[in-house]
């Protein structure tokens, strides 16, 4: 052993006081060391291609294959004072311990039921510390005050450090003896090849912990950090024994904790220092299975299907193939393999078939209350209708506007061409033709005048705004004068601001429909209602409904219904549903006209184009006017008035009104069922219109001083719209109360 160096004393600590230290002795302490420099692994396989990793039945595996993962506890020993080259104190380093770990692939072949050969190739550590404490040497305690006199003399003890990592990659063959069921004894040999081995060591005082080494004014000397081991056997060499046992997890899978020690023949290095490793861990085995040459048969099977159809517009039977599949089965007796393709097929045989339509026309009347008859008589009757429509004075304009075009009004008819017998018979259609109608009347009474008074909603922009509202009025004289010829010196203008009977001016409605121009006359002829006059046509049965029975081998693909009459076509119904034939509504024209019988002819035609008809007759009686009175039968003259309309929210009398009524009640004789009808527009809740609508039928059925059993009255309200209210004409002419006068004739 090398002499000591001397200690320096100089940095012993004094607190004023002689100081007593105490030798504790060093405790080697024992654990377990992290290794974070290794993570290794291991995929060491090339698999013969003599050898199959399916599981054959009955048959044994030819070897296994799997891995091992594990720790190590490594016990050194040695009887060594330094490394070469690397100076040390230590008088000799004796023993010490490390933990490491191992990871190897592996392969077991079997021999008996018993024994097997084992082969491990893989990756081991071998690291672990070794370590010295000895006595150094003696140190003084001195007072600190003089005359300095010496207290104690103590022990100074000081650790020598060797921290080595060893990593080996190791080739281990096994004989391996099942001695007990799973249990199994391995005996192996290992050989293995330093790839790694670095060491770090290190002198270090431990006690008193206050003194330095002379030489070096630390606590620490003779330190090297991550040096390689010098003079290093490579080949290590170890007799090693382990006991395992095989847990099944699968047909011949097993899991094998095991527990083992290996003894070395050699030394880490040219010096006296071995390391004896515990091994613990867990073995994965997996079996590989011999390849069997089997004797391969191959066979064929047929299986054919046929399906007979009869088909419609085939000359002769044909077979037709419709589809084929193949379809191979697998499967092995004994050393042989069976491989059996089987075809299948499906085929049509197809064989001519005649196709047949037969069947009836069922005709039914249907009558206004919905009752049914077979085969009717349609009875066609004339009635003399005359009816009154108002005539509403009012163009209505959009809001902060006086152009005319935007307007209601129908400005596209020549007035040459403008009659009034070709008025249409509904009230909004000859609303639209309101100029046209005072532009002929002002022409068929000449000393006649008109006034015009354009208004507005008086609210927003059109408040108090009197120049909008007589544009409005200059726009309708504008018209009358340059596009219909009538003179300016018979129309008058005038403005303001809301109507003099407005709507109400705090709903949309109301302020849409105070946008206004006004048209009043001298002469009561000019803004009169429209009377007009027809024969109207009744059927009935006004339904006629034809419902087919038809039994056809084939879908029909189309049909025609054709009703006619001395062989002129009234009405010709298509399709390709049969169970959907249109109805005939009888009054539609062209309408029957003569008391010839009706022929309907029902024409069918399948998917094959094969024809069927069936032809039926219905019996017609024409009641015209005429004959009804040459052959004194019941007649009745219907005369229809619609009032002009009432003032927003009122029900009182116009002298207007009066005039319609003066000519009305001129119309109704003693015979005559008078029913009227009193309505209102959406402004307001039902209750409240409906009750509206009852004080107008009042105030007529009043005036007209009707015979109350020969009145029928009909307060409807705003129930039933019976104008479009969302245009201030509809709203408008929703206002009105309409009266039918029947009056029998003979």
């Amino acid at each position: 052993m090398k002499t000591k160096e001397t200690i320096n004393l100089n940095n012993l600590n004094s607190r004023g006081k002689i100081m007593h230290f105490k030798f504790f002795k060093y405790k080697m302490s024992r654990g377990f060391i992290q290794y974070r420099n290794f993570i290794i692994y291991f995929l060491v396989f090339l698999i013969s291609p003599f050898v199959a990793f399916s599981q054959e039945e009955n048959v044994a595996p030819n070897f296994f294959i799997g891995g091992y993962a594990g720790g190590n506890y490594n016990i050194h020993s040695g009887t060594f004072s330094e490394l070469p080259g690397y100076p040390s104190c230590c008088p000799k380093f004796e023993k010490g311990s490390g933990l490491g770990f191992s990871l190897d692939a592996l392969l077991r072949m079997p021999i008996t039921e018993k024994y097997s050969v084992s082969l491990r190739i893989g990756y081991q550590t071998l690291d672990g510390k070794l370590e010295k404490v000895e006595q150094i040497g003696n140190t003084e305690v001195r007072n600190i005050t003089p005359p300095y006199e010496t207290q104690d003399i103590v022990k100074a003890y000081s650790n020598h450090i060797i921290d080595s990592k060893i990593g080996i990659l190791a080739f281990e063959p096994y004989f391996n003896w099942f001695f007990w069921d799973k249990f199994r004894l391995n005996i192996g040999l290992p050989i293995a090849f330093q790839m790694n081995s670095k060491f770090s060591t290190k002198e270090q005082l431990t006690s008193p912990d206050d003194v330095l080494f002379k030489d070096t004014d630390s606590r620490l000397r003779n330190v090297y950090n991550n040096q390689t081991i010098p003079e290093k056997n490579t080949l290590q060499i170890f007799a090693k024994a382990s006991l395992s046992y095989a847990l099944p997890i699968g047909i011949d899978k097993y899991l094998i904790p095991e527990v083992g020690i290996a003894f070395p023949f050699t030394k880490i290095f040219s010096g006296d220092w071995k390391v004896v490793p515990i091994n613990f861990g867990i073995a994965l085995e997996f079996p590989i299975y011999p390849v069997i040459h089997k004797e391969t048969i191959q066979r064929e099977e047929y299986y054919r299907d046929t399906i007979t159809i009869a088909k419609y517009g085939l000359q002769e039977s044909k077979i037709t193939l419709q589809n084929s599949r193949t379809n191979e089965e697998r499967s092995e007796i004994g050393n042989k393999i069976m491989i059996t393709k089987q075809y299948y097929e499906n085929y049509i045989r197809e064989i001519p078939q005649q196709a047949n339509i037969q069947g009836t026309l069922e005709i039914v009347g249907i009558d206004y209350q919905g009752n049914r008859t077979q085969n009717p008589t349609l009875v066609i009757e004339e009635n003399e209708v005359t009816e009154s429509f108002p005539l509403l004075p009012y163009i209505f304009f959009k809001e902060n506007s006086s152009d005319l075009k935007q307007s209601a009004m129908n400005l596209d008819i020549n007035p040459n061409e403008f009659s009034m017998t070709s008025l249409p018979w509904e009230t909004l259609d000859i609303y639209s033709n309101l100029l046209n109608i005072i532009s002929s009347r002002l022409k068929k009474y000449p000393s006649s005048k008109i006034k015009i008074t354009g208004t507005n909603n008086n609210t927003g922009s059109e408040q108090n705004n009197l120049e909008l509202s007589r544009k409005r009025a200059e726009s309708v004289r504008d018209y009358l004068v340059n596009n219909l010829g009538i003179p300016s010196s018979r129309i008058e203008i005038a403005s303001q601001n809301l109507p003099s009977k407005p709507s109400n001016p705090t709903i949309p409605d109301g302020i849409e429909e105070n946008q206004r121009a006004e048209i009043s006359s001298n002469l009561f002829d000019i803004t009169a209602p429209v009377e007009l006059s027809q024969i109207e046509k009744k059927s009935n049965p006004p339904i006629v409904e034809f419902i087919p029975h038809i039994q056809s081998d084939l879908p029909i693909k189309e049909w025609t219904l054709e009703i006619s009459q001395n062989d002129k076509s009234i009405r010709k119904f298509r399709g390709n549903d049969i169970n959907k034939i249109d109805r005939w509504i009888v009054g539609e024209q062209p309408i029957p006209e003569f008391e010839a019988p009706i022929d309907v002819n029902l024409s069918l035609t399948d998917s094959l184009n094969n024809n069927f008809t069936i032809n039926k007759n219905l019996d017609i009686t024409q009641k015209t006017i005429k004959k009804k009175r040459e052959e004194i039968q019941n007649d009745t003259i219907y005369q229809r008035y619609s009032l002009i309309v009432f003032d927003y929210d009122k029900a009182d009398l116009t002298p207007a009104h009066k005039k319609i009524l003066n000519t009305i009640k001129e119309k109704i004789k003693l015979n005559s069922k008078v029913s009227i009808y009193g309505y209102a527009d959406r402004t307001g809740t039902p209750e409240y219109n409906k009750e509206l609508a009852s004080r107008r039928i009042e105030e007529i059925s009043k005036y007209l001083q009707l015979d109350p059993n020969n009145v029928s009255k009909y307060p409807i309200g705003s129930s039933e719209l019976i104008y479009d209210n969302n245009t201030p004409q509809g709203r408008s002419y929703s206002r009105t109360v309409k009266i039918i006068i029947a009056t029998p004739v003979k």
